[in-house]
């Protein structure tokens, strides 16, 4: 069962998201809160603001109101492991909380493109080479779904190693998730 928090404004956007994870199996709603600093420990805390880090008890799933943005990378360092926009559905909301109960982050991909200084270090072709290394294939595989050759495949892992300054494969994967870089 996962335990989930929920933090806003009392309103009937928290009341929506009370009743979505209510209806979600699986979950578990311990409380609604007015604020981030009132929630107690959780296996996720669906929230309507930004969260600091001071206070965070639990992995964030943000949902933002209106035409309100969020700098994706400025989120993940606070905790912020999900964003989704006010009329996401139910079942995007239960992904989401799921997902990052699970240690991942969930995002949609419009939130990642075109945001200045998000992957920017690394070329489109990376980063689909990357997202490939993160479902754990070898070049030979990554060559043949994208119709390359195994020798230009090894040249864009070499080039995502040495811009993101990672050691091996795993780090550089685990660098492209904490960056929201590959999503799930």
């Amino acid at each position: 069962m996962i335990r989930v928090a929920i933090a806003g404004p009392p309103g009937m956007l928290r009341a929506g998201l009370e009743a979505v994870v209510r209806e979600q199996p699986g979950l578990e709603l311990i409380g609604t809160f007015e604020s981030i600093e009132e929630t107690p420990p959780a296996d996720v805390l669906l929230t309507l603001e930004t969260p600091d880090l001071e206070g965070l008890r639990a992995p964030v799933v943000l949902i933002l109101a209106g035409a309100e943005t969020v700098d994706i990378r400025l989120a993940l360092r606070n905790g912020v492991r999900s964003v989704l926009p006010v009329n996401a559905t139910s079942l995007e909301i239960g992904a989401a909380i799921r997902a990052v109960a699970a240690g991942l982050t969930a995002f949609r991909p419009a939130d990642l493109e075109g945001r200045p200084g998000e992957a920017s270090q690394l070329s489109p072709r990376e980063l689909e080479v990357l997202g490939m290394l993160a479902d754990g294939l070898a070049n030979k595989e990554i060559a043949w779904r994208l119709g390359i050759s195994e020798h230009t495949v090894k040249f864009h892992v070499t080039s995502i190693l040495t811009r993101l300054n990672a050691a091996s494969r795993a780090e550089a994967v685990a660098i492209g998730m904490r960056n929201g870089w590959i999503t799930i």
